[in-house]
């Protein structure tokens, strides 16, 4: 789904995957071939926890940080700020589930104190969300009704057994 709809096209031009954490790094980075891999990390410095980049480089490069899941996009907002602050040209963000409470939504858009992605690609997994994102700012919602056709139509599929 995402690299049909995203990695693919050359308006996009993402040179640079980074994870928010080892965890996502470990489920998906496998899937990134030819791509600059970044894993942040949040560390304990002083009496504050703050997002670092644990492994990878990203001056000069257009970043696209993948996770499963956006809740209050925290993690995600500290993520991008800390890759910004590091070199990166710009950031964007693609997340396949979004979980976001309402007000969480208007931080992201222009204007907002947690506007710092290009682009932020989500699915439409939770329609109540997604039907809800404004169209005409950074949100982009990727439907996964043609991935999910694809997959069932796979030719290595075994037979259906009934």
């Amino acid at each position: 789904l995402l690299h049909r709809n995203v990695l693919s096209k050359p308006e996009y031009n993402f040179t640079a995957i980074a994870f928010p954490d080892e965890g996502a790094c470990k489920r998906f980075g496998c899937n990134f071939d030819g791509y600059e891999l970044v894993t942040c990390a949040k560390k304990r410095i002083g009496d504050s926890r703050q997002v670092v980049i644990h492994d990878g480089d990203v001056k000069d490069k257009h970043v696209l940080i993948v996770d499963d899941i956006v809740k209050t996009g925290g993690t995600l907002a500290e993520c991008a700020a800390t890759l910004l602050k590091a070199g990166a040209s710009e950031v964007s963000a693609f997340c396949v589930h979004a979980a976001f409470p309402p007000e969480a939504v208007a931080r992201f858009c222009r204007g907002g104190d947690r506007a710092v992605f290009k682009h932020f690609f989500v699915t439409n997994s939770n329609r109540p969300v997604s039907s809800l994102l404004p169209k005409d700012d950074c949100f982009q919602v990727l439907d996964l009704v043609p991935q999910i056709i694809d997959d069932l139509d796979w030719e290595g599929a075994p037979p259906a057994s009934g």
